[in-house]
């Protein structure tokens, strides 16, 4: 329960951290998974625990894959969860963070026994605070930048990034279930969703990848390098970009697309503006009123 401890200055993300990203529902364009799993990567994570029961995964929709070692011979890899942690050869410039990762395939049964498994193997790891990272299917153009969102059901959370809680109400995700279940256990939580242009999501988007990263970056004080991602991202864009060349009803469909985010951000600005113009005013009458009582 350090969260509660924590100086109101002190960013609720941390110490201990998990990101937690499932493929499944809520990885439109495997964005999710793909940016745990490169942060992964990229930080020599071990891997510490594999959840492969098969009593949590039905094998006619989640299929088992074969891979061939060097020598040629055949084996399977199994649908998994899996926790990864920092090794000795983790390296990051914040000295006072240290990531985890639970990353794999969203569990298609048994949801209730493996949500307590979860809570008890991050209880027992002393995880201080987690991260849901998501991407979902929008209306949005491939050609403007990735929008993100984000959401807690933690108060405090709330108050130090000026986000709202989410008010979603209908179908979850496996996802959800987790951050419900260690938001009650008292961890601090967050969910950050990345949106993925619709008419592409069946396909990665290291766009939104990249985007997520970027915005964990930036939360927790770390950084990677991104060229990789950069290079791959640019030319997503451009394969699109061809994809829909052929395509008059598209092409037109992703105009309209760009028109309304245009606007929108317009709009956002001016709103931006009024505020800033407004609190100018408020500092210029407060010191007009000093001079008065002077």
């Amino acid at each position: 329960m350090k969260w509660w401890k924590l100086n109101e200055n002190q960013s609720p993300f941390s110490g201990r951290v998990l990101i937690v990203a499932l493929d499944g529902w809520t990885d439109a364009g495997a964005s999710a998974s793909s940016a745990a799993t490169y942060l992964r990567e990229r930080m020599n994570a071990e891997q510490l625990i594999s959840i492969d029961d098969q009593d949590y995964f039905d094998y006619s929709r989640q299929r088992p894959i074969i891979v061939l070692d060097e020598h040629g011979e055949r084996d399977f890899v199994w649908p998994s969860l899996d926790l990864w942690g920092p090794s000795s050869q983790t390296k990051l410039a914040n000295p006072n963070l240290q990531l985890y990762f639970l990353i794999g395939q969203e569990p298609a049964l048994h949801w209730q026994y493996l949500r307590d498994e979860i809570v008890e193997i991050v209880e027992d790891r002393d995880i201080d605070s987690v991260i849901m990272l998501g991407s979902l299917a929008s209306e949005a153009p491939h050609t403007r930048p990735i929008r993100i969102y984000k959401n807690s059901q933690t108060a405090k959370v709330r108050n130090f990034y000026g986000i709202e809680r989410s008010n979603y109400d209908g179908r979850s995700g496996f996802l959800s279930v987790i951050g419900h279940a260690l938001e009650k256990a008292g961890l601090p939580t967050i969910s950050i969703w990345a949106q993925v242009p619709h008419y592409v999501a069946s396909m990665p988007s290291p766009k939104a990848t990249l985007a997520l990263i970027n915005d964990l970056e930036i939360m927790l004080n770390f950084s990677v390098d991104h060229k990789p991602l950069l290079d791959a991202a640019f030319e997503w864009e451009r394969s699109v970009d061809d994809f829909a060349e052929g395509d008059e009803d598209l092409q037109n469909y992703i105009t309209s697309l760009e028109k309304a985010r245009d606007e929108s951000e317009a709009e956002e600005l001016n709103t931006d503006q009024l505020a800033l113009e407004f609190e100018k005013f408020l500092r210029q009458n407060e010191g007009e009123s000093g001079t008065e009582k002077n």
